[in-house]
């Protein structure tokens, strides 16, 4: 073999061990960089997963409270319906008896009427007397 092969082998070989070399470091570079995203993910899969237990708490105390709100609503409507119904029952009562209060007061109008014709006639049979005599 001569000497130029050699050398331009070694050269070569040298080329790919430089290269062999970069390429082994940005393995490792990238193999740290990996190692650190994923530690970071496992982080915040678990801090994600406690927000999900606090969020899930923190649901259900305010589930509890919108509950207990829509009780005490329906509650209070319940107590207005009744409130309702009572008004409406007296309203009734009240229509009727003013039904019956203006028939009676039309009743006693028409005897007014009569006795007050009666009255007027009265008196003119009282003025013709009077005149007579």
């Amino acid at each position: 073999m001569s000497d130029k092969l050699r050398k331009k082998l070694e050269r070569d070989e040298e080329e790919k061990q430089n290269g062999l070399e970069k390429i082994r470091l940005k393995n490792i570079q990238l193999r740290n960089q990996l190692k650190k995203l994923e530690k970071n993910l496992r982080r915040k899969d678990e801090l994600s997963k406690d927000l999900h237990v606090i969020d899930f708490e923190q649901l259900k105390i305010e589930n509890q409270t919108l509950n207990e709100k829509i009780e005490e609503r329906n509650e209070e409507l319940l107590k207005l319906r009744k409130k309702t119904t009572t008004t409406v029952q007296v309203l009734t009562h009240l229509k009727e008896k003013l039904q019956f209060v203006a028939a009676e007061n039309k009743v006693k109008q028409s005897e007014l009427q009569d006795l007050e014709g009666n009255l007027s006639s009265k008196r003119d049979t009282l003025t013709k007397v009077k005149h007579d005599r």
